[in-house]
């Protein structure tokens, strides 16, 4: 780690704890937060893993894509506008090979119904061998955010790093204000480590479930970030549980 970066994590610790305490208020100056890439003013994402119905890789793949590219029309005339597939790796607390779409929608109540529907639960039956975890969530613009989901694309693997948990406390401006301190300190060295996206999302129906997609491209510095004490002195304090499963990109079918 570079005396700068120590500098920056330094920043970040006394920064996190000023944002976490009583009467904190939210930065005004805008640093680290961008627009994420001209997204509409609401975009919902649907998070479906699961475990695959068997240790065939290639078999499983052929499952999905056939049922993909079956509810693809579908899907999309109600609003889905996209459709990322990712694998479970061995880095964090990631499950090996684990199943993982994040789906993009439009409109939240067409989202709930579609993967309420019967026949997508049937089709989800020849695919996992357990019912999946499917969880809502709403892209939220106006928290640190850099780059978009789309900035993995040009990197072949990508990889997405999930902090999905649920936020320490009940104030939703004391947790925007917070995550954005450490986010936006975060953000140099987290650049210079091989990230090129964080992408905030909230629960649809509930703010305090919190999903943060970081985007890579390339692994090679991902776990050492994470694992930095520092990051983790940071990082920790903004959640009442959170876990870190990380996805490496597919050639499965998707939109």
């Amino acid at each position: 780690m570079t005396n700068l970066q120590r500098l920056t994590w330094a920043t970040v610790i006394s920064s996190a704890a000023i944002a976490t305490g009583c009467g904190a208020s939210h930065p005004d100056d805008g640093a680290g937060t961008t627009s994420t890439g001209g997204a509409p003013a609401h975009e919902y994402a649907a998070v479906v893993r699961g475990k695959l119905v068997s240790t065939d890789i290639a078999k499983d793949k052929m499952t999905h894509d056939g049922i993909a590219k079956g509810a693809e029309a579908p899907s999309k005339a109600a609003g889905d506008h996209a459709h990322d597939v990712l694998l479970g790796t061995t880095m964090l607390d990631s499950v090996e090979n684990e199943f993982l779409a994040v789906d993009r929608w439009n409109d939240a109540a067409a989202m709930k119904a579609f993967y309420a529907d019967p026949k997508i639960q049937a089709a989800f039956g020849s695919l996992f061998s357990a019912p999946p975890t499917v969880q809502f969530f709403e892209l939220q613009p106006t928290w640190a955010n850099w780059g978009d989901m789309s900035s993995g694309k040009s990197f072949n693997p990508y990889y997405y790093h999930f902090a999905i948990g649920q936020l320490a406390n009940a104030d939703s401006e004391k947790n925007h204000a917070a995550h954005d301190q450490v986010a936006s300190g975060g953000k140099a060295p987290a650049l210079g480590a091989g990230n090129v996206a964080h992408v905030v999302f909230l629960g649809v129906d509930d703010p305090r479930q919190f999903l943060a997609i970081d985007i890579w491209g390339k692994s090679d510095n991902l776990v050492a970030f994470y694992t930095n004490p520092q990051f983790v002195a940071a990082f920790a304090p903004l959640f009442s549980k959170v876990s870190q499963p990380v996805y490496h990109s597919t050639d499965w079918y998707q939109w």
